[in-house]
């Protein structure tokens, strides 16, 4: 390793040349317009931004040193206009973990900013501290810690909520009554569940996934399995503005439905193809309805398309949006840290149906509604009263947005995608 002895930390060296060998082995060329980089040029670029960036007074050489190997991985990795794929800092790391393992350190408050007035609590994470207080969907948070927010920003927001694990936080709310009171709340773990089900008229059991964590697949297997112990005669999963997640997941929300061995296939750079089995057993032959949209993406469209090909569901909704690319991310050893993430391959239906730049064609289309009139995305465990608060945000922000009678017309506007799903199970 003479062309990087400059670098006397042999784990950071080491590390440093790992990451290089992943990106030029691991990463597809499909949307490189250019000549792909090698190992010599990555080595090549790390000595030359060495040669003309010197470390601060004070830094540590080691810590300079690694700043410098992540300037070059983003750029080369960026060489291959590649959306997907990326560098990823330490700190980006830990939270890219918590969102796949479903984790939030915090208070689990749900809020909407506003430029000229106080923020609005939506409501609580079920299951974080703040689930059992007096706190309500429309209270007004006045102050975090006695510093005031009116006018505060989302980011800024959040920012004054964040804390160690077991640190407390003081807030002041105010009722729409216009009484105010103070909750002291303790940071804690909070899991985030992205699943949400819940019986509708007719027998219809409605299984709503917002996007796909590490374990969705399991509490939609519990969820899915209370639907049927309520006498479900007719199942809709709905995976609109699903952005994706754990393909693992949405092989075990396919593979409750279905019990065929393969569930996606992947292609690779060099044109070797791999078949992903089932994860758990099929818990029901019931009649089945997928709901898609255009942001229905990635692992999204691994189950909508594997549904599809094997005929077990009828698809309703609109195009999807056509992410079919896997992605995997390796972590990088301290001193360097954080990981690399590439693309790898590029995925297929179980009949090798591509879906990336296409999507999944609903056997049944219907118009997304305008102005997200019936989007949920993110964590799903909040009550149903702060999920109907969210409505009347929407709504209030129609009128403003909109002439009198537009907004009237938006507001009346049915869940025609759900509706036409449920008609061509019981019709």
């Amino acid at each position: 390793m003479a062309d990087l002895e400059q670098i006397e930390n042999l784990q950071l060296r080491s590390e440093f040349l790992r990451a290089v060998n992943l990106i030029t082995t691991t990463q597809l060329t499909l949307f490189l317009d250019r000549k792909a980089p090698t190992r010599a040029s990555m080595v090549e670029a790390l000595q030359d931004r060495l040669s003309r960036r010197q470390p601060a007074a004070g830094e540590d050489r080691d810590t300079y040193q690694a700043g410098v190997m992540r300037e070059v991985l983003i750029n080369t990795i960026s060489v291959f206009n590649d959306p997907f794929a990326s560098y990823i800092n330490p700190d980006q790391l830990k939270r890219y973990y918590n969102r796949r393992k479903g984790n939030l350190l915090g208070v689990g408050l749900k809020f909407r900013a506003f430029d000229d007035d106080y923020p609005a609590i939506i409501g609580a994470l079920l299951g974080g501290p703040l689930e059992q207080t007096e706190m309500i969907p429309g209270d007004q948070l006045l102050s975090i810690a006695d510093q005031d927010q009116r006018g505060a920003s989302s980011g800024e927001i959040a920012t004054a909520l964040k804390g160690t694990a077991g640190s407390t936080i003081e807030m002041q709310l105010r009722h729409a009554s216009g009484e105010t009171y103070r909750l002291t709340a303790t940071r804690s773990q909070i899991k985030l569940r992205y699943v949400r089900a819940e019986m509708l008229a007719n027998d219809v059991g409605y299984l709503k996934v917002s996007r796909f964590g590490g374990a969705t697949h399991t509490t939609a297997r519990t969820l899915l399995q209370n639907l049927l112990n309520q006498g479900a005669r007719y199942l809709v999963l709905d995976l609109r503005d699903n952005p994706g997640g754990s393909t693992r997941a949405a092989r075990g929300i396919t593979s409750m439905f279905v019990d065929k061995q393969s569930v996606y296939c992947e292609r690779y750079e060099a044109g070797g193809v791999r078949e992903l089995p089932h994860e758990g057993g099929k818990l029901t032959d019931l009649p089945l309805a997928v709901i898609v949209n255009e942001a229905s993406m990635s692992a999204s469209e691994i189950v909508a398309g594997a549904l599809q090909d094997y005929g077990r569901a009828v698809v309703v909704g609109a195009p999807t949006y056509g992410k079919g690319l896997i992605q995997k991310v390796f972590n990088m050893k301290e001193p360097l840290g954080g990981a690399v993430r590439t693309t790898i391959a590029a995925y297929a239906t179980p009949h090798h149906t591509l879906i990336h730049g296409v999507g999944v064609t609903p056997d049944v289309y219907e118009e997304t509604a305008p102005e997200h009139l019936f989007r949920e995305t993110g964590s799903l465990n909040i009550s149903r009263a702060a999920r109907a608060f969210k409505r009347q945000l929407l709504e209030q922000r129609l009128r403003e947005d909109f002439p009198d009678e537009e907004a009237k017309r938006l507001i009346a506007l049915n869940d025609n995608q759900l509706e036409r799903g449920i008609q061509e199970l019981t019709a």
